[in-house]
């Protein structure tokens, strides 16, 4: 009998280690912190997945610390903000979602210079990205950023603009190929009239062409609500959004086996990317030598999960202003395509931006910075020798194991410190700076 593309993945003897709940907490959120990897063994696989589906909420008063940054009008104290959830134990799955959608949905503050809005929007990602995509689509059409960023006042019966039907097409729902430019013009004129007055939607009934229009071979008076209800019925709509789950989740380049899998479920789940997402995390394909380290972590994923893993303090806006020099700014993607992603992160300039920070940041371990506290003896179980340090590091760090001429090289440095505190510095900065440590 053939097995589904999304077996549920029953571990084994020792399959369920120290690598499958790193790569668990790496994927469904931004890595473990000290001591999350021991209580997931001593749980096992079934607990802890249930853990990390079950913790969706922040504590109230950490999310409402928003409001009272607002009124300075600060991007980088937003940021700032943001990073804090990030870091937080209260939500990873939901956080991790949300930097997914922000991506996908990309709208910068550049251009719609408004924090307030872009504070909105993002709670949107952060309260329907694991619920149903069909609300969410909804919500951010009406979206004020959204409208903002996408010229929706500019949006006029007789001189319809044409940007954000395109983008809810070519980028947020179907795909290059799977709409024509007719589709395209005739869905513009069914958004004509939607707008913003202050920071609120607005239609404005006067601004709307009230004509009939064919879209996708369907002839109707379709208003706004009726072109996203057309989109999300469009066969392409559930392959698009399915795909970008796998990248995210599973592997830069999934099958078009798996994608066809995943969209099927989407639809017979209702939309519901929770559930989508459950059921790829509780796959057999998740946990596959194939997925796990197959992507390029992307500046925030990097910074964020390294701060985690080494239990260590720092100003969030400082770990914001370090991805954003690694060459992603949160809240001021590149373009309405986002990200690049992948090799783009690990460009020369962005290689050395990543060096520099990680490798201070090991360097802050007792007391040689300013902008961090870490303690690394703490983070990796206390070890108690010299020789003991390449061993913990790399346990924490690296799971999957390094080759053997690696290792040699780490024992090396550790045997040439000047003392524990030096070697934990010295390998643990080694580590981090290595490529396979930039692989998630």
């Amino acid at each position: 009998m053939r097995r589904g593309v999304f077996e549920s993945w029953r571990p084994k003897g020792g399959d369920w280690d120290r690598a499958a709940a790193t790569h668990l907490f790496r994927r469904a959120g931004f890595g473990p912190r000290p001591g999350e990897v021991e209580r997931a063994l001593a749980d096992g696989f079934e607990t802890t997945l249930e853990r990390v589906l079950a913790n969706t909420a922040h504590d109230r008063r950490l999310r409402r610390g928003a409001h009272a940054l607002l009124a300075a009008g600060d991007v980088e104290t937003l940021q700032g903000w943001w990073v804090s959830l990030l870091v937080d134990d209260g939500a990873q799955l939901t956080e991790r979602m949300c930097l997914l959608w922000h991506d996908h949905f990309a709208t910068s503050d550049a251009k719609v210079d408004d924090v307030r809005l872009m504070h909105r929007q993002n709670e949107i990602f952060r309260e329907l990205g694991l619920g149903d995509f069909r609300a969410m689509l909804h919500a951010l059409a009406k979206d004020p950023a959204m409208l903002v960023w996408l010229d929706g006042n500019a949006n006029k019966t007789g001189s319809p603009n044409e940007n954000f039907a395109r983008e809810i097409m070519e980028l947020f729902c179907l795909g290059i190929g799977n709409y024509t430019e007719r589709d395209v013009q005739e869905a513009a004129r069914a958004f004509t009239g939607w707008g913003t007055a202050g920071r609120s939607f607005e239609y404005h009934a006067e601004n709307h062409d009230a004509g009939g229009k064919e879209i996708f071979g369907r002839r109707g008076n379709f208003g706004g609500e009726d072109v996203v209800e057309l989109v999300l019925a469009h066969e392409a709509c559930p392959r698009h959004v399915a795909q970008k789950l796998l990248e995210e989740l599973v592997h830069p380049e999934p099958t078009g086996e798996e994608v066809q899998s995943l969209a099927r479920f989407l639809v017979s789940s209702d939309w519901e990317i929770g559930r989508a997402v459950e059921h790829v995390l509780r796959s057999a394909l998740f946990f596959s030598p194939r997925a796990r380290r197959s992507r390029i972590a992307g500046p925030v994923e990097i910074s964020v999960s390294t701060v985690r893993a080494l239990g260590a303090r720092v100003a969030p806006v400082r770990v914001a202003r370090t991805a954003e020099e690694g060459g992603q700014s949160l809240f001021r993607p590149p373009s309405v395509k986002g990200w690049d992603g992948g090799p783009s992160w690990i460009q020369a300039s962005s290689w050395i931006a990543r060096h520099n920070a990680l490798a201070a940041l090991a360097g802050a371990h007792g007391g040689g910075s300013d902008e961090a506290e870490v303690d690394l003896r703490a983070a990796f179980g206390g070890p108690e020798s010299v020789g003991e340090v390449p061993g913990a590091v790399t346990e924490h760090l690296l799971p999957d194991g390094v080759d053997g001429g690696y290792f040699d090289v780490l024992e090396r440095t550790a045997r040439a410190a000047g003392g524990m505190d030096e070697a934990l510095s010295l390998v643990t900065a080694l580590v981090l700076t290595s490529p396979e440590y930039h692989l998630i």
